[in-house]
């Protein structure tokens, strides 16, 4: 059987999507299921079956994926081997899953580094999922995952602690009621805007609760990314991690607060599995993300 269609198998088993498969590959859709269905003909099984969201394994699929993964990642072992991982020629596509905050404070950091020590490696970025990561780290639809998993189980999940981050709160220069401290009282009458619960920030909500408090919340998105405009057009309060926050004042006509109640610090961390293909290159990714953060 050829190899080339096992790889094809193995990728949209992982990514469960014929256009993903096709985007990791590196191949036109057409190619992917022109591939997919020789491998359907000569295992006489249709091997993914379509749903709502994209493709879903048959039975047949999930029993040939084990052995199939296991025998592909040895073939890659042993050819990665014999090469040596160089990032200033190396080609290889990194597939990093972030937070809002690594969205605001990593990546343009990221990509001034790689830019001069590793010009030709392609970056990929997926938004976190917090109920979903593990799944998508051992699946390898992941490389690394960079976020807050304080309140994610994973145990088959390698993970080194980035640095500590505190949340603080922000609201426009021009504030009418806000200017030079806030209260809790102030905290708790304005509005504000916050993110889904989703992503993994709930410190916040938690801890007022246990204070039995609860803030006026008029707004929820899914990325901080998307606030910096609602909060210089509006006057809404935002509480979020510190280094996001001083984005937001380097970038914007903000003002920072500390929060006028104690909240426990988290700790931001990198997430991977250990795959045994192409070791050299993810402990490279991952040292590099390290000596990143360290510097913000």
């Amino acid at each position: 059987m050829d190899l080339s269609l096992i790889k094809v198998f193995i990728v949209i088993y992982e990514t469960k999507n014929i256009s993903h498969a096709a985007e990791r590959l590196n191949l036109s859709q057409p190619s992917v299921t022109y591939n997919l269905n020789r491998l359907r003909k000569f295992l006489n099984d249709p091997l993914f079956e379509r749903d709502k969201f994209g493709v879903k394994p048959t039975k047949l699929a999930q029993i040939l994926y084990p052995s199939f993964s296991q025998s592909v990642a040895e073939i890659e072992t042993a050819i990665a081997a014999t090469q040596q991982f160089d990032p200033k020629t190396s080609t290889r596509t990194f597939r990093l899953g972030l937070s809002d905050l690594g969205e605001i404070c990593l990546l343009p950091s990221l990509i001034q580094y790689l830019s001069k020590e590793a010009p030709f490696i392609k970056v990929e970025i997926e938004e976190i999922h917090s109920n979903q990561v593990e799944a998508w780290l051992i699946e390898g639809f992941l490389d690394v995952a960079v976020f807050n998993s304080s309140y994610t189980v994973m145990p088959k999940i390698e993970s080194r602690n980035l640095f500590e981050e505190r949340y603080m709160c922000i609201a426009h220069k021009q504030h009418p009621r806000i200017q030079d401290q806030l209260s809790l009282e102030q905290y708790l009458h304005e509005k504000h805007a916050t993110i889904k619960s989703s992503t993994g920030h709930i410190e916040i909500d938690q801890r007022l609760k246990e204070l039995g408090l609860k803030r006026n919340i008029m707004l929820e998105v899914p990325h901080f990314s998307v606030l910096q405009d609602v909060v210089t057009n509006s006057e809404l309060l935002v509480t979020l991690p510190s280094r996001a926050a001083r984005v937001y004042e380097r970038n914007s006509d903000v003002n920072i607060f500390e929060l006028p109640f104690a909240v426990k610090t988290f700790n931001v961390s990198a997430n991977w599995y250990n795959h045994h293909d192409d070791l050299e290159a993810r402990t490279w990714f991952i040292q590099t993300l390290r000596k990143i953060f360290q510097s913000l």
